[in-house]
């Protein structure tokens, strides 16, 4: 897997996010071929195509799970399939909504398979599966962030190994393969041991994370949008100090800075990452690469939570903030409300539909109300630097009480197929969207624009789960795949009803423009790692908390006591073992050797 990406190559995306066709043509990476053991090569589906498998009459292997020649079940088979609850304001219950519905009957019709959806809360999902896993009750097909997780389980034999499975019926799941692509698929193939607990879903990003700063209130205070941390800061004091001028009555409302208290490391994400070396090698990220909230970069956290301490101290900080608060109104309200005036989130949070951050402040505050990105943050080499993910998404794998993996394996080919896909990140034609001459996809808005106020164009049921359905498509975490690379982009362009087009182009490329990703490390277990994702996460949170809302005089002393406390807890063992594993895969170097510019 060494050689999947080129060390701090920052990718143009821009063309080539949409053509996941040509990368399904690309071989396995070296380190991890496709097992030798293999049938035959699965068909590439071409764009807009479904991948149909040419099984042999008398195949062997249709009989073993009594299967016909179109690999539909002879009689009916059971699967539960995972599917994330984000428990948000007039979401439904996912598992019982028409997406849920559809999705049950489509994949009955074509494998025979009753597919029973297991609700777990989003927010608390790897405690939710570590807790299913230990009882042996997680289900058949499941997704997780969180490999640590899987891989402890798979130590205790609770998850299923998938390089034999793939390796039996690769050529069973076209549709899995032309999207994830084998780099994908055998992402997390461990070149010592050939196991691999599970399948890496494609993620072809449009953005990580921005900066979203009032246009509004920037225009009317007389500020030019701010472009080094100095200038956003100076932002947020003339927000807090003319907060009567911009929320009137409700100037107690304010929140110049948002940082919500579920995963505050997240919303200081960008900060975090401007305190990091520009020169950072391979073997440090590596190294320090465990926590994907960049925490276990100790100056660099130090030297983030000193300035939003300073700033909670300040009054910039939402004043409710508080790891594990739920105070009411929530972040999210606070935002829709108006009162909220800067933020780092998702790359198009406050466009998305389902979160409705923009278009309900507008019904709120006025039509001139909206947020632009801003990119303030430089590091010691005056780069604005966003570290963005492979082409990785959530890990996909099956616990060992599954009865019949073969199912869960044509589920996942089932849920890759373009068509489904499709049908998923867009909905139903002239509800939730409208296919324009040029084969384009405009979305539609839940609320027409001349319904009465609390008059919706579709039910509850039917609100997508996540971005683009997020939630349900599990092994893509992004834009779908089109045939016309422009009428792609112009889809994404009108993916969010009442935002301009040109407002969510300017988003993805803020971040696409200064994007840097590190290559694929592959090395033997990191034993140190095992079961501790969970417990060091909610550590983590809390001492966010602490240090954020310590006095300013107390900051470096609660800072130093708690984080020491973090390494003590596990986090130095994990680094001490990444750093002992490098050395043993590639030596004391700063950089994996195979690649042309290591010294």
């Amino acid at each position: 897997m060494r050689k999947t990406l080129k060390f701090l190559v920052v990718v143009a995306i821009f063309g080539v996010l949409f053509a996941l066709t040509a990368c399904a043509r690309e071989a396995a990476p070296a380190a991890t071929p496709t097992p030798a053991a293999t049938p035959a090569a699965p068909v590439t589906p071409a764009p807009g195509q479904v991948g149909t498998p040419e099984v042999a009459t008398g195949d062997p292997r249709l009989a073993e799970h009594n299967l016909d020649e179109n690999l539909r079940f002879e009689s009916p088979v059971n699967l539960s399939v995972a599917m994330w609850d984000r428990s948000q304001d007039r979401w439904p219950d996912f598992t019982t909504s028409m997406w849920a519905d559809w999705m049950r009957e489509n994949v009955y019709e074509i494998h025979n398979i009753n597919v029973n959806y297991v609700s777990i809360p989003r927010w608390d999902e790897q405690e939710f599966l570590t807790t299913l896993l230990g009882a042996g009750n997680a289900p058949d097909v499941s997704y997780t962030f969180s490999m640590p997780v899987v891989e402890t389980f798979a130590a205790m034999g609770a998850v299923l190994d998938l390089a034999p499975l793939l390796a039996q019926y690769n050529d069973w799941l076209p549709n899995l393969y032309g999207l994830l692509t084998p780099m994908n698929v055998y992402w997390n193939r461990n070149p010592h041991t050939g196991t691999m607990w599970g399948l890496a879903g494609r993620l072809e990003a449009d953005g990580r994370v921005n900066t979203f700063i009032r246009e509004d209130w920037l225009n009317q205070l007389g500020i030019a949008p701010p472009q080094t941390a100095e200038q956003f800061e100076a932002a947020l004091i003339a927000f807090r100090d003319n907060a009567d001028a911009l929320l009137g009555d409700n100037a107690h409302m304010i929140a110049p800075f948002m940082l919500g208290a579920s995963d505050p490391g997240w919303g200081i994400m960008l900060i975090t990452e401007s305190f990091i070396p520009d020169a950072i090698t391979e073997r440090e990220w590596f190294r320090y690469g465990f926590d994907d909230r960049r925490f276990m970069h100790r100056e660099a956290s130090f030297q983030a939570l000193q300035m939003v301490n300073r700033w909670y101290n300040e009054g910039l900080i939402w004043n409710d903030f508080l790891y594990g608060n739920d105070a009411i109104p929530t972040p999210d309200d606070t935002t829709r409300l108006g009162f909220t005036g800067s933020m780092i989130a998702n790359w198009d949070m406050p466009f998305r539909a389902g979160d409705r951050w923009i278009t309900d402040m507008r019904e709120n505050v006025g039509p001139e109300a909206n947020f632009i990105v801003v990119t303030p943050w430089q590091n010691d080499a005056g780069n604005e630097v966003m570290y963005m993910p492979p082409p990785t998404d959530r890990t996909l794998f099956m616990p060992s009480s599954n009865q019949n993996p073969v199912a869960g394996l044509l589920y996942l080919d089932w849920i890759s197929r373009i068509d489904v896909r499709e049908f998923l990140l867009f909905g139903l034609e002239g509800i939730h969207r409208e296919t324009l001459p040029n084969g384009a996809i405009r979305s539609l808005g839940e609320r027409p624009a001349d319904s009465p106020e609390g008059e919706h164009r579709f039910p509850d049921n039917m609100i997508f789960g996540g971005a683009r359905n997020f939630d349900l498509a599990i092994t893509q975490g992004s834009f779908i795949a089109m045939a016309d690379a422009n009428a792609a982009l112009a889809t994404l362009a009108l993916a969010y009803p009442g935002i301009s087009e040109e407002a969510v182009l300017a988003a993805r490329s803020a971040g696409l423009d200064r994007q840097r990703v590190f290559r694929q490390v592959v090395t033997r277990t990191i034993e140190a790692q095992e079961g501790m994702a969970v417990p060091l996460n909610e550590f983590r949170n809390q001492l966010y908390s602490n240090v954020i809302t310590a006095p300013v005089a107390d900051f470096a002393a609660t800072f130093n006591r708690l984080y020491d406390q973090y390494l003590a807890m596990g986090a130095q063992a994990i680094i001490n073992e990444r750093d002992a594993a490098w050395v043993e895969e590639f030596g004391d170097v700063q950089f994996q050797p195979d690649w042309p510019g290591w010294n």
